[in-house]
């Protein structure tokens, strides 16, 4: 697994060179390097971790690892598929928002720390797993398909309103600030933040808490 360092230098790398046309296709395969990074610790994360492991809150400062990998993806899911592709998200077209046993369709910023230890039990983690590679292979698949000039593009007034019709945002003060933050952005915004940016803060934390729970 590569160090925190790696990805810091090829997140600088891509976030350098997508600004400017002639090196855009770098920086694009920048991102798509970082993912992959990205993509192995969660591989990692599955592969070392219990059922009970996912729904721990060993340290203050983070949550569960199984709300981090549900946050993660339902932002990336309903960011890559209503924002940029203009398509329906995989939550709904593959069933994952039955196969996961979510009790919410939001991107979970709502729910209480008190909350989290219930909600992350109530996930079915194998489907879990199943929904992070499935956003990841889709949202890898747009970066593929994006030119410069599709990055420059900023988020139209109908695919915002999408955003609120559907309700996958809750519309509680701590997370309905959301859909104005992505939708203030381009697309090259949206590369960065959700789509590298947030999954190294997340993914950082999951991996702080299985060093906790690993050294007891």
């Amino acid at each position: 697994m590569t160090t925190k360092q790696e990805r810091s230098a090829i997140f600088k790398s891509f976030q350098s060179n997508i600004k400017k046309g002639v090196s855009f296709d770098e920086g694009k395969a920048n991102l798509l390097t970082l993912r992959k990074m990205l993509s192995e610790i969660c591989d990692y994360i599955f592969d070392v971790c219990s059922d009970e492991d996912f729904c721990k809150i060993p340290l203050k400062t983070d949550k569960t690892i199984a709300y981090y990998l549900y946050h993660l993806n339902r932002i990336e899911d309903v960011t890559s598929n209503i924002l940029i592709a203009g398509k329906a998200q995989l939550f709904f077209s593959k069933n994952f928002n039955k196969l996961l046993n979510a009790p919410i369709i939001t991107t979970g910023n709502e729910i209480a720390r008190d909350e989290l230890i219930e909600f992350s039990k109530a996930l079915n983690i194998k489907k879990l797993r199943a929904y992070v590679f499935a956003v990841m292979t889709n949202t890898n698949e747009i970066i593929q398909d994006m030119g410069f000039k599709d990055s420059k593009t900023k988020i139209s007034t109908e695919r915002k309103a999408e955003i609120i019709r559907s309700k996958v945002v809750s519309t509680d003060e701590s997370a309905f600030w959301l859909i104005d933050y992505w939708c203030n952005k381009t697309y090259a915004g949206l590369m960065l933040m959700p789509f590298s940016r947030h999954l190294m803060l997340h993914l950082d934390g999951c991996l702080r808490i299985i060093n906790k729970i690993k050294s007891h």
